[in-house]
């Protein structure tokens, strides 16, 4: 079974080249983002302005790990 290439390495990187790439991007990006968004307008709603920062983390890595695998097989 040969995979599909959808992203192409790109000196460190790896660059989408295939439309199914891209919705790949798209369906971890965009729930990552309004994810963080939504956590950081909830902790701002508790008063907790002071660790604003704790969503990106929280949510970032495991979107990164995912999206890395994720690109790394289909290269």
């Amino acid at each position: 079974m040969v995979r599909e290439k959808w992203f192409e390495k790109v000196l460190w990187s790896y660059m989408p080249c295939h439309r199914k790439g891209w919705a790949v991007m798209f369906a971890i990006i965009a729930p990552m983002i309004c994810a963080t968004m939504w956590a950081t307008q909830a902790l701002d709603a508790l008063g907790r302005e002071d660790i604003d920062w704790l969503p990106f983390p929280f949510f970032f890595v495991p979107a990164w790990l995912a999206l890395m695998a994720i690109t790394r097989r289909h290269s």
